[in-house]
């Protein structure tokens, strides 16, 4: 049986199939959130453990998803992330924009840390706001 981490993180198939190593840096990046967070005492009271659903999408898809989810209480934290908070679940977009893209296409070398420092970025900021310990950059 599989557990399912408290923490995911996504990419759309757009992003999978342009940046063919994104899958495993995505995987990485989940792995050590989830451990961070853990390290963290995120989940010392089971009944009150957060559920993240984070997504990267390419600006353009995110524009589009933003528009028409109502998963919760919306929360523009920047113009390129929102989040959507229905109780302990949190859903999170997060847009690679265009200036973002043409980095990464021309520096590929980037992504692993790019990913990284923009999912760490992200998670500190719902920790910031559920009133949890922020993760070291």
């Amino acid at each position: 049986m599989e557990d399912n981490l408290p923490i995911s993180i996504m990419a759309s198939e757009t992003l999978l199939a342009e940046y063919v190593k994104l899958k495993g840096i995505i995987n990485k990046q989940e792995a050590h959130v989830n451990f961070q967070t853990l390290a963290a005492g995120w989940y010392e009271d089971e009944n009150n453990v957060l559920t993240i659903k984070l997504y990267i999408e390419k600006h353009d898809e995110y524009l589009q998803l933003v528009s028409l989810n109502t998963l919760g209480n919306k929360i523009e934290v920047a113009d390129d992330v929102m989040l959507y908070i229905n109780n302990k679940d949190i859903s999170c977009f997060v847009a690679i924009t265009e200036s973002e893209i043409k980095l990464l296409d021309k520096e590929p070398k980037i992504l692993s840390g790019y990913i990284t420092m923009k999912v760490k970025k992200v998670i500190n900021e719902i920790a910031e706001k559920q009133g949890l310990l922020t993760l070291p950059l």
